[in-house]
């Protein structure tokens, strides 16, 4: 037995094999040790204390899943060693084999899955060792969904493996940038080096991907033969198919998603904007999901609802007329309350087609999940049929008609109704699963197993009527099996075509060719139905995969549906209302608006406020105002609008004219990277950095403090220098929130700088954040007022204040060092003070000796005479 588990383990070692004896699964050895503790069962031995021990670990089979799960979470694959013939058939030892592999990105069982959510594997591969371009395919077998991405940097590698999150990354040792592979070492939750046979050159890639799709040439999927997208595509189809052991007929389609065709989200964006996860949640161990714009906005009553939802918020449209088309849909939904409860009623009973599909064409769709693909169509052809009568009177948005002329497959939920129980076992081994009437041998089997008992009596009733023996009974032993029992007494009544079984002491047993007949049907009846129930629903599930093109897209058509019906249902609870969208170019226009998510979860009112970004009148809005008064969440509250007006949900505001961006990038918070050695104020840098690289006059950009990581002089001028950059190269809309007050002088010097403020009141050394922004700039940052709203010792307090007030009257000796000492028995008294600041008038000189005129142009000139007036207190 070890040695046959042994071969086994030899052709899956990268993975944890399941040993099929008897009612368990086994693991055995290093398997065995690295399980024990992630499924949480005792590890035992074979032949313990013999030089042949073997650790071991066992679970039973009927819970096998959850088990599976368990080993997926801990990023591991999965062999399962199943008994391929009956062991009460079996001459020796019980042929087992390998029956499916199970990893975290080819999963496709329900019970594994999180419904709202995709189950992506990516194949990543690379030209000359890391260098060139790369390519990406990311694939879902669940579903089927399959698209590829191209690279030109490792930059945008691990922006996407950040942004698509997959469960598992394929890649060859050694042929990635060391960045990128760097980034999927450490965050990808399983990694898989590709074998021999999953890595391809140009032509065999071709090949395969043509195979499987019956196509002529890759150039009808937007793809040249042999670019590095091509051979990931290819990768990760055949390592698919392998885990499997299928051809995978549900993928029927493969897209290339380039950068220009879609709202661009870069993952820093995403978790800085809180859109998937709350980041307070999600640094404490959770899914983070609660708090999160995602959680606001997906009232979907469908899984492949929820995750199409997911997708538009990750990836909005940037396309004007298509924007359009959804909030036309969103907005004829949400005007008939009556018409969206009964759709969203009749989208509830869909299910999950897409994921039934797959399970249909893997071969391991249970006959319940079709009784659910059965009732599922049926709901989708109700919900259909709705937009049907609306388009027919010409009431449909477009959008919502072109949905209405799907195909809701009406033969094939006739067949499944045909064919299936009304309410089939969980398999034919459980019960019937098979409807009555499909086959006449089927019901006769399935009536003998099931009335055998009855049609003895039935026998026994007529032989005694025939025979005149009162007394004469069916009998049954596993000996003999059934039989006639007639007393001595009777003998003589016994009819010429008994057949003599056995002599007892006062009886006589006998059988008849029909009693013998009967026997062995009713003895194999049920196995006979069994076979016969698996042969119909084999060939059922073989007609579902037929239909894999029409099943893909009403699952589309459904999703879609429930994504609009969701944002419709969305903005009727929370006054949302449709946004004025513009080409791409134009202003930004907000009146009122609200942060969607702050506004759900506070149990104070939310107070509204504008927002506006003119190119050529206001690009740069420079925002101050107090610590706690609201910068952060104004900031971000535009951002968000933006990206739900172009993923087409209507927004949380009065009204709002929103040009179309080609990017949102946003720089927020504080954070650092230590398994990079990137200190909080690097990590600060490089996001920054980032964003004025690839910043256009399309983007918003948001900054909320930067420059704030380092020392006070160097930050502010970075911060200058960085708001010059925005304003001069690429042109961004751009909002900039910051405590450096200084900055606001830059709206007289730069055309197209506009200063804001959140507004206060202030009165007995207390302040009230109002939450209201307005014209003007703020003159100090309340610090203090905000570190005793947060229960700093009072001493603290009143010796800060002390010392700010020496700051701001730029109180200094003659060596230039601050007359902090003022408090009694301050550690700052004495003449050993530390210098902080050079005199004024020596920065000046300084300053002028380094300026090369030659150099200086007119801007900087007058840059740097305000930077003198201001050293000078002029």
């Amino acid at each position: 037995m070890l040695r046959q588990y042994l071969e086994v383990k030899a052709q899956h070692p990268d993975a944890i094999v399941l040993y099929r004896m008897g009612d368990f699964f086994e693991l055995f050895f290093e398997d065995a040790e690295k399980a024990a503790p992630i499924l949480e069962v005792q590890l035992t031995a074979r032949n313990r204390g013999t030089e042949n021990e073997a650790p071991m670990c066992g679970v039973p089979h009927h819970a096998i899943e959850s088990y599976i799960a368990k080993l997926l979470d801990a990023g591991l694959r999965v062999a399962i060693c199943d008994q391929v013939e009956d062991p009460k058939e079996a001459k020796g030892l019980v042929k087992r084999e390998v029956t499916r592999v199970v990893t975290p990105g080819t999963v496709s069982d329900p019970e594994l899955l999180e419904g709202k959510r995709a189950n992506l594997l990516a194949a990543i591969t690379w030209e000359r060792g890391g260098e060139g371009r790369g390519g990406a395919a990311f694939l879902d077998v669940s579903t089927g969904s399959f698209f590829v991405r191209r690279f030109r940097s490792a930059e945008e590698g691990i922006e996407d493996l950040a942004l698509f999150a997959p469960r598992e990354v394929l890649y060859e040792a050694g042929s990635l940038p060391v960045e990128l592979a760097e980034f999927a070492e450490r965050e990808a939750a399983c990694r898989t080096w590709l074998a021999e046979e999953h890595r391809f050159d140009s032509r065999r890639a071709s090949d395969l991907l043509l195979r499987h799709f019956g196509a002529s040439t890759l150039r009808g999927f937007g793809l040249e033969d042999g670019e590095p997208a091509v051979r990931a595509a290819a990768s990760a189809l055949a390592y698919a198919q392998s885990t499997q052991r299928n051809e995978l007929a549900h993928i029927r389609g493969l897209s290339l998603r380039e950068p220009g065709d879609r709202l661009i989200l870069d993952a820093t964006t995403l978790a800085n904007l809180e859109v998937f996860k709350n980041q307070r949640g999600a640094a404490a161990g959770g899914k983070g999901r609660k708090g999160t714009l995602l959680a606001v906005l997906d009232k979907t009553a469908t899984a492949p609802g929820g995750r199409l939802l997911a997708d538009w918020l990750a990836r909005p449209l940037a396309d004007p007329d298509a924007i359009g088309d959804r909030h036309a849909a969103v907005g004829e939904l949400a005007g008939d309350h009556a018409r969206r409860d009964r759709l969203r009623e009749q989208l509830a009973r869909v299910g999950d087609p897409e994921r039934l599909l797959s399970r249909a064409v893997l071969g391991t769709m249970s006959p319940r999940e079709a009784a659910a693909l059965r009732d599922g169509l049926g709901a989708a052809a109700a919900a259909l049929s709705g937009l049907s009568e609306a388009t027919l009177a010409g009431l449909a948005a477009p959008l919502l008609a072109r949905l209405a002329a799907t195909d809701p497959l009406a033969d094939l939920a006739a067949d499944l109704e045909a064919t299936l129980a009304a309410a089939p076992a969980t398999s034919p081994a459980d019960g019937a699963v098979i409807a009555e009437g499909i086959d006449a041998d089927l019901d006769r089997f399935r009536s003998l197993a099931r009335n055998s008992k009855q049609i003895l009596l039935e026998i026994e009733a007529r032989e005694r009527e025939r025979t005149g023996i009162s007394s004469l009974k069916i009998r049954y032993n596993r000996v003999f099996g059934y039989y006639l029992e007639i007393t001595r007494a009777n003998q003589d009544r016994v009819p010429a075509d008994y057949i003599r079984k056995q002599t007892l002491v006062n009886a006589e047993r006998y059988v008849t060719p029909e009693i013998k007949d009967l026997e062995e049907q009713i003895l194999t009846a049920d196995e006979r139905r069994i076979a016969l129930e698996t042969e119909h629903f084999r060939a059922l599930l073989g007609r579902i995969a037929a239909r894999a093109a029409g099943l893909s897209a009403l699952a589309s058509a459904v999703a879609t549906l429930d994504g609009l019906a969701s944002f419709a249902e969305v903005a009727v609870r929370q006054r949302y209302v449709r946004p004025l969208m513009t080409p791409a170019g134009g202003v930004l226009r907000i009146r009122d608006g609200r942060h969607p998510v702050v506004e759900e979860v506070s149990r104070e009112a939310f107070v509204p406020n504008d927002a506006e970004l003119d190119p050529e009148q206001s690009q740069i809005v420079l925002l101050t105002g107090p610590n706690m008064g609201g910068k952060s969440t104004y900031l971000r509250q535009v951002a968000l609008l933006v990206l739900m007006a172009q993923a087409g949900s209507f927004i949380p505001a009065d009204s709002a004219e929103i040009s179309v961006c080609d990017r949102i990038f946003t720089r927020v918070g504080a954070s650092d990277d230590l398994a990079r050695g990137e200190s909080t104020f690097m990590v600060e840098m490089i996001e920054t950095a980032n964003i004025l690289r690839h910043a256009t006059q399309n983007s918003l950009v948001i900054l909320d403090e930067v420059g704030r990581g380092t020392a006070t002089f160097d930050g502010l001028s970075l911060a200058w220098a960085i708001v010059e950059y925005l304003h001069e190269h690429g042109r961004p809309k751009a909002m900039f929130a910051t405590h450096y007050h200084e900055l606001t002088e830059l709206s007289a010097l730069l055309s197209r700088v506009v200063n804001r403020t959140m507004a206060v009141k202030e009165w007995d050394e207390k302040i009230v954040f109002l939450r209201r922004v307005v014209p003007g700039s703020a003159d100090k940052s309340y610090g203090l007022h905000v570190a005793r709203l947060a229960g700093l010792p009072n001493q603290v307090i009143e010796r800060a204040g002390e010392i700010l007030s020496n700051l701001e009257a730029q109180e200094y000796d003659v060596q230039g060092r601050p007359r902090l000492a003022r408090g009694e028995g301050s550690p700052a008294s004495g003449p050993d003070q530390l210098a902080l600041f050079a005199p004024p008038e020596q920065v000046v000189a300084e300053l002028l000796r380094d300026v090369d005129l030659n150099q200086l142009t007119p801007l900087a000139a007058l840059n740097l005479l305000h930077t003198l007036k201001s050293r000078l207190g002029g």
